[in-house]
C-alpha cells in the first residue's frame, strides 16, 4: 500500500559522488537523484540522499539503515544481499591511460605486467572482478575515484578502469597543471553495465518498494524521460535534464 494522500513517507538512499550521475556538491544531488526522487514522489514518497563511501553503503543497506542504495551495478557478489531495480541509465566501463602509452587489450590476460588502479566497493565485470581474486591482475585499490587518476597522472599506476562519462566529468574539473590533457582512454569497453538502485533482500518493504518504483520508472520511460536522460549523459549535458513528474525534497 502507498502512503495515504496528502501523506509523504520518507526514504533514505545512499550514494557517493559520482559525476556527472550523483554530486554531492549540487542541491539536488544530481541527474540520477533527480530521476529517483521524480519516480518516487509518484508514489507519495519523498526521497533524502546521504552520501558515504560505497562499500559503506552497501554495509548499510544489509544492516537496514538504508531503504536503497545508488548507483551500482549487480554484480553476483552484490545479488547475496540485495535485489536491484530495472535498469536507470547504461554505462561504459574503459580503460583511462596515459597517452604516452602504447596500450591494447582484447582480453584479460593481455591486462598482465600492467599497474591497475581501482576504487574500493567497485565491481568492473565478472571476467575482471575473478581475475583480481585469483591473483592474476596486478591492482591498487584506493577509497575515491580521482586517486586513481592522480595515481596515474603520477605514473604509479598504468590503467584506471573507470566509467566513460564519470572519467571525463572528473577529467574535465581538474586545474590543467594536474595533466588531464595527458589521458585519454581505450575504445574497447571493460564493461558495459547498467546502473541501479539496490534494495535489501528479503525485506517485505524493500519488496514493496521495489514494485512501486521499477512501476513508475516504466512510465517515465513510456514519456520519453528516460530516453532524454541517456542523451543527456551521452552529450555531456547531463546538468541540464529535468524529469517531467514531480520532485519532492527531504531533509537528509
Amino acid at each position: 500500500m502507498t502512503p495515504a494522500q496528502g501523506e509523504l513517507k520518507a526514504l533514505r538512499i545512499g550514494t557517493g559522488d559520482w559525476v556527472p550521475y550523483v554530486e554531492q556538491a549540487r542541491s539536488d544531488g544530481g541527474v540520477l537523484a533527480r530521476l529517483i526522487r521524480a519516480v518516487f514522489a509518484e508514489s507519495g514518497y519523498v526521497v533524502g540522499f546521504v552520501f558515504h563511501p560505497w562499500d559503506r553503503n552497501l554495509l548499510m543497506l544489509r544492516k537496514g539503515e538504508l531503504h536503497a542504495v545508488m548507483p551500482y551495478n549487480c554484480s553476483v557478489d552484490r545479488l547475496e544481499s540485495a535485489v536491484c531495480s530495472d535498469p536507470l541509465v547504461r554505462g561504459e566501463v574503459v580503460f583511462f591511460h596515459r597517452r604516452d602509452l602504447a596500450f591494447d587489450w582484447h582480453g584479460i590476460d593481455d591486462l598482465k605486467g600492467y599497474r591497475i588502479g581501482t576504487t574500493l566497493g567497485y565491481s568492473y565485470g565478472l571476467a575482471f572482478d575473478r581475475a583480481v581474486v585469483q591473483g592474476r591482475l596486478q591492482t591498487e585499490r584506493s577509497g575515491k575515484e580521482y586517486t586513481g587518476f592522480r595515481l596515474l597522472e603520477l605514473k604509479r599506476i598504468d590503467l584506471f578502469p573507470q566509467n566513460r562519462a564519470v572519467g571525463y566529468a572528473m577529467l574535465r574539473r581538474q586545474p590543467p597543471e594536474l595533466g588531464a590533457a595527458a589521458i585519454t582512454h581505450h575504445p574497447r569497453p571493460l564493461n558495459l553495465e547498467p546502473l541501479h538502485l539496490l534494495f535489501r533482500k528479503d525485506d517485505p518493504q524493500s519488496a514493496q518498494l521495489l514494485r512501486q518504483f521499477n512501476d513508475g520508472l516504466r512510465r517515465f520511460a513510456e514519456r520519453g524521460d528516460l530516453l532524454r536522460l541517456q542523451q543527456a549523459l551521452d552529450n555531456g549535458n547531463a546538468d541540464d535534464w529535468q524529469p517531467s513528474g514531480p520532485i519532492q525534497a527531504a531533509r537528509d
